[in-house]
């Protein structure tokens, strides 16, 4: 990764765990920002270096983060929100503040490496996996706003940083909570299936995600945008089927009418508004699942990056299982 430290925005998080663990696997001098109360025992654990801030709207702090590094990699994302404006309050102005300091910078990072979401391109169609010269459609405001954190890096591109950017589907394995209702669901035997049709899609293991975000920091063909996932696609009914595998227990579908999923996604995200909190089952995230599918092309990053996911669904959700009883979690 060379002798410059390689920071990391957002590495308190889940994928920001396991980049961490990827990247002291191969030496590299990590520097990270976090904000005052952030756990950082994993972070100290593995020698890194910590710029304390109040997040990436201070740009005192972002600006000491960035001097002096190597490579940037933005992984810093608000996933869950009440509102719009706090979507792309973190998502799209966090991202122009970060990358105004790289461009800033006396000592200016060679790459900035920005983690995407299909979201920000939006489903496919027709089983047609979608592409990087696709024209986007993102369907909720988390999308809008990460297409938005892409934009900003299109500009920069233009004003000479080598920027790449990495969309990921659903991203699951070990420390995920967004997914574990699944599994304990799961383990209860009760498998939801949204009904109006069978819907393909492509998940990706946290561990090839984090292997895809090196590759980019380090691949010298690296540029522009690249889809990271499995290449293999799952009907749901068959992802239900290997997570009801993955803890034991035979696969029991429930149909689940797609009136019945928006209503419920309506009365969560309500109820979550009544006590000034954000949900991840909202409105939006069942537009998300009642989506006709979710694929991609993969092809570049294996031709540019060098990157194929090596952890098939099956031994990935079985690993992600034994972690969550092992965690207590499951």
């Amino acid at each position: 990764m060379g002798e410059s430290p390689v920071l990391v925005t957002g590495a308190t998080g889940f994928v920001g765990g396991h980049l961490l663990e990827a990247l002291a696997a191969r030496g590299a001098r990590i520097r990270a920002l976090v904000r005052p109360r952030s756990d950082t025992a994993r972070l100290e654990a593995v020698g890194a270096e910590l710029v304390v801030g109040s997040g990436l709207e201070d740009r005192e702090a972002v600006a000491r983060a960035v001097e002096g590094a190597g490579v940037v990699l933005h992984l810093a994302a608000l996933t869950r929100a009440r509102t719009e404006a706090e979507y792309f309050s973190a998502n799209a102005a966090g991202t122009r503040v970060l990358l105004e300091a790289v461009r800033s910078a006396r000592e200016r990072p060679r790459r900035f490496v920005y983690l995407s979401s299909l979201a920000a391109v939006g489903p496919s169609v027709d089983g047609r996996p979608v592409t990087a010269a696709e024209t986007p459609r993102p369907l909720t405001a988390y999308g809008r706003s990460k297409l938005a954190g892409e934009e900003a890096c299109r500009e920069a591109a233009a004003d000479g940083l080598e920027v790449v950017v990495l969309r990921a589907p659903a991203v699951y394995g070990p420390r995920d909570r967004d997914l574990l209702t699944f599994f304990r669901l799961a383990a209860r035997g009760v498998l939801p299936v949204p009904t109006g049709g069978e819907r393909r899609l492509q998940l990706v293991h946290v561990a090839d995600l984090a292997e895809a975000l090196i590759r980019g920091a380090t691949a010298p063909a690296a540029a522009g945008v690249y889809h990271i996932a499995d290449p293999r696609p799952y009907a749901w009914t068959e992802l239900v089927t290997e997570v009801a595998r993955a803890v034991g227990r035979r696969a029991r579908f429930v149909p689940v009418p797609a009136g019945l999923v928006r209503a419920a996604a309506a009365v969560s995200e309500w109820s979550a508004a009544l006590v000034g909190r954000a949900t991840i089952f909202n409105r939006d995230k069942a537009r998300e699942l009642l989506a006709p599918g979710w694929l991609c092309e993969t092809e570049s990053a294996r031709r540019d990056l060098g990157f194929e996911a090596r952890i098939p669904l099956p031994q990935g959700l079985a690993e992600t299982a034994a972690w969550y009883r092992a965690a207590g979690w499951l």
